[in-house]
């Protein structure tokens, strides 16, 4: 996608948003301000707003291009951040960077390889082989939180 054109879809959904009528109104918050191409401007950044499929096509741009390398949620964050802001930007990153597909399978395996799975001893009596466990932090019944389990595996 051609940043002038994302540029000019920016600039024609600004006149729906509320939060650009606000700043139209009033100009008193100096963080917002509109350069003269006639984008709303946060702190220098070019605001977003949530309409269509504005940021959407940002980050397509610049997590999913080619030349952009599918980086990881830092560095899209701060590539992102360096031209453009919206509200709720970091979570808008991490959940797009956590689905997107080719970055899940090219991460690499932190942990040993899994070893063969081996079957448990079937036991020869009741009682002979059973697991206990502690479920905690329950809401109170009682005043009691917790819960002790114990499974006896015997199958007859």
């Amino acid at each position: 996608m051609d940043t002038e054109q994302l540029h000019s879809d920016i600039k024609s959904q600004l006149q729906d948003n509320p939060i650009t009528v606000d700043h139209i109104d009033s100009q008193t918050d100096p963080k917002w301000t509109f350069d003269p191409n006639g984008l709303l401007r946060h702190s220098g950044h070019i605001y977003v707003p949530n309409l269509g499929n504005l940021q959407l096509h940002i980050l397509q741009y610049l997590h999913d291009h080619p030349l952009a390398g599918h980086y990881s949620q830092s560095k899209t964050l701060y590539n992102v951040r360096l031209q453009y802001y919206w509200p709720r930007l970091l979570v808008y990153i991490k959940d797009y960077c956590k689905s997107c597909t080719t970055c899940s399978h090219a991460k690499p395996v932190h942990h040993r390889p899994y070893r063969l799975l081996k079957q448990l001893l079937i036991p020869e009596k009741p009682w002979n082989s059973i697991s206990m466990d502690f479920i905690e932090k329950l809401p109170a019944s009682s005043s009691y939180t917790s819960i002790l389990v114990v499974v006896d595996c015997y199958v007859p």
